[in-house]
């Protein structure tokens, strides 16, 4: 699932009932999954086949038989597609806490892309991949806008020891403007966590008919 420049980025298909089918990795369509996972007011079956709605576009012509089978196909295509494994079978148990939100950071992801790389995130809807995206994103410079805001989310408030009482103010004051809901604590995996959060949403109606 990792980044590889010896791997196509247009093998995004796989076999199902004798059908070969596409997954749509835009980066745009995948930040829309995102937000619609973050959606309090949809059920997780709800959240389960409009998943499977705007990742496989020929996914109303499988007739699936039951909504296990649905949940079952949704897993696969997260776990191999996205790296998402809904079983955490790989968790310590430790709270994943996140330090960037895509639908908050929006305009900073957006800036960042056109100062350092030159490019307008509108224009490439539909064309790049997600995986281009990400690798784009975690790779831009430290005094992008983008960055600098996480810099403050992560950097720990530095004593009086440390720092003048003007410094220590303006790093409180950053860190109130660019706070997110739940409050970074820690450098951590933001997909993990989304991972997590929608595993407990759809307990219990996973094995639904």
């Amino acid at each position: 699932m990792g980044f590889s420049l010896t791997s196509a980025f247009d093998e995004d298909y796989f076999e199902f009932k004798d059908r070969v089918l596409q997954v749509d990795m835009s980066f745009d369509n995948i930040l829309l999954l995102y937000e619609m996972f973050d959606d309090e007011e949809l059920e997780g079956y709800e959240k389960v086949h409009f998943a499977l709605n705007l990742l496989i576009n020929e996914y109303e012509t499988l007739h699936l038989s039951s909504y296990k089978e649905a949940y079952e196909l949704f897993e696969y295509v997260l776990l191999e597609f996205l790296g998402i494994d809904l079983d955490n079978k790989n968790n310590d148990g430790n709270t994943n806490v996140k330090i960037y939100d895509f639908k908050k950071d929006a305009e900073l992801i957006y800036a960042s892309f056109f100062a350092v790389y030159k490019v307008d995130l509108f224009e490439l809807k539909g064309k790049l991949h997600w995986k281009k995206f990400q690798a784009l994103l975690n790779h831009l410079d430290d005094n992008s806008p983008f960055k600098q805001v996480i810099g403050y989310r992560t950097m720990k408030v530095p004593s009086e020891k440390e720092a003048s009482k003007d410094y220590i103010k303006h790093v409180r004051e950053m860190k109130r403007i660019y706070s997110l809901d739940d409050g970074p604590k820690d450098v951590t995996n933001v997909f993990n966590d989304l991972a997590s959060t929608f595993k407990s949403q759809t307990k219990g109606v996973r094995d639904n008919g």
